[in-house]
């Protein structure tokens, strides 16, 4: 349960990028293999407490009932990627995107090749990928020089990293939908869920003069 719910913690909060979520998903995968394999050996080393009973009760029939957690491991193994099969099926996709600078160039996509060539042959690019962050970084390209890559960059940038959006905004909705604003309106709430969510900054003294200089034309 314990690496279940730190999974669940490292998959929350906002602005997660989808290689991200995809690095914990799979380092949790691989130590769910990690992990049937010892049960299967009776080794319980990373399960503290079911190696404290162990030790503790060595007279005891725990070791062979051990083949029970393992069963229970297979299962959560298969359950495990049959949710996220998806996420192998853009393995590639991620892998671009993440590690541009590592990954093999016949690997990907025929139309991405040359651009790809281009950015691994650039050291100032090499350095200016290692400092900055992912988002950052492909900000920084030129459209012009780069149009397919950062294209593809964007895509994956707009996946949902996280449901932390999701979640934020049903919590403002409920607080705004309270029976003391009973005259609340689809409208006024789709407004009010607009401002709330945004990261935008409006330039209010500009929308004020713009506003100042329609109604004067009157």
């Amino acid at each position: 349960t314990s690496y279940l719910n730190a999974l669940n913690k490292s998959l929350q909060g906002k602005d997660q990028l989808i290689s991200e979520m995809y690095a914990h998903l799979k380092s949790f995968a691989v130590k769910l293999r990690l992990f049937e394999r010892q049960i299967s050996d009776r080794n319980a080393v990373h399960f503290p407490s079911l190696s404290e009973i162990i030790s503790s009760f060595s007279d005891s029939n725990i070791p062979g009932k051990m083949d029970k957690y393992s069963t229970v491991l297979t299962s959560l193994i298969t359950e495990f990627n049959q949710r996220f099969q998806d996420f192998s099926a853009i393995d590639s996709d991620i892998k671009l995107f993440s590690t541009p600078f590592s990954v093999n160039v016949e690997e990907v996509q025929e139309n991405v090749q040359l651009e790809l060539i281009e950015l691994q042959c650039d050291d100032s690019l090499r350095s200016r990928h290692q400092l900055l962050p992912l988002s950052e970084f492909y900000k920084s390209l030129e459209t012009s020089r780069f149009p397919l890559i950062k294209r593809h960059a964007q895509r994956m940038m707009s996946l949902f990293g996280s449901t932390y959006i999701c979640e934020q905004t049903f919590s403002l909705m409920t607080l705004n939908k309270s029976p003391l604003r009973a005259r609340l309106t689809d409208s006024h709430l789709c407004d009010l869920l607009r401002i709330s969510t945004t990261r935008l900054t409006p330039d209010l003294t500009s929308i004020l003069k713009s506003k100042a200089q329609h109604h004067s034309s009157h």
